[in-house]
């Protein structure tokens, strides 16, 4: 049993390391053996995210007077918390791809961007693309047009050089 002293500290320790975040998931966690919550812990390292079991309480002390603060009212049960200051949307992939496999957690919540979602809303963020797909996408995007010029721009060059080689071949015969 922690004493009040130590429950201050590690809520304090919490809400300096959610202070920073942009996205957050409340989990429900039950039923996950020890293996299960290892490989799920590396799975969101990768993504650069942090997994971490923390009781609702300390939790309600650590986020009071904070944006995160709308989140106490979903604290009821078992929870578990994955978080990131960096791509919420590789992070939100990585847990619904755990979740596929492993039925026992389960989307209760997310902070994203400074509004709270269902788990519906957040199971539907993870089905958007990574901030990687979009600039990919958008590369490709700003990349087509240019072929297109230059394609268009190399066909009369092309088509000079064919004549101009056929035009060769014909007085050598």
């Amino acid at each position: 049993m922690l004493t009040r002293e130590q429950k201050r500290t590690l809520a304090a320790e919490i809400r300096e390391q959610i202070s920073a975040v942009n996205t957050l998931f409340i989990m429900e966690n039950t039923g996950l053996t020890v293996n299960e919550v290892n490989e799920l812990r590396a799975r969101i390292r990768e993504v650069e995210g942090t997994y971490r079991v923390i009781k609702n309480n300390i939790v309600r002390m650590a986020v009071e007077g904070t944006s995160l603060s709308e989140l106490t009212e979903h604290l009821r049960g078992p929870n578990a918390f994955a978080f990131t200051n960096g791509d919420g949307i590789a992070l939100a992939k990585a847990l619904r791809d755990f979740t596929k496999n492993h039925p026992a957690l389960q989307f209760k919540e997310a902070f994203l961007e400074g509004q709270v979602l269902s788990a519906e809303q957040a199971v539907q963020v993870a089905e958007m693309p990574t901030r990687d797909e979009l600039l990919t996408k958008l590369a490709y995007l700003l990349q087509s047009p240019m072929r297109r010029l230059v394609v268009a721009l190399n066909g009369p060059i092309q088509k000079l050089a064919t004549a101009m080689h056929q035009i060769a071949e014909t007085k050598e015969s």
